[in-house]
């Protein structure tokens, strides 16, 4: 896959653009990681099909661990 100078340019200015909005709070949301994703594949020819939700959850609530976690992983002790 051949890719010019202008975009490399292009792919260098959309990643700089966004990564000052997207780590200006120190975190990427996976909505930033979709936009920054969807962006470079424009840029590059490659058709996308990405759908995020509006609402996410939130970060502060615990993901739900299977009850098979346990026997991957026995040394790993979940915190209170």
């Amino acid at each position: 896959m051949y890719i010019s100078i202008l975009k490399m340019a292009a792919i260098f200015g959309i990643v700089s653009v966004w990564a000052d909005k997207a780590l200006s709070d120190g975190k990427v949301t996976l909505i930033e990681a979709t936009a920054l994703v969807t962006e470079l594949a424009e840029v590059i020819g490659i058709p996308t099909d990405i759908q995020v939700p509006e609402s996410l959850p939130d970060s502060e609530q615990e993901a739900e661990v299977p009850a098979s976690f346990d026997k991957i992983n026995p040394d790993l002790k979940k915190e209170p």
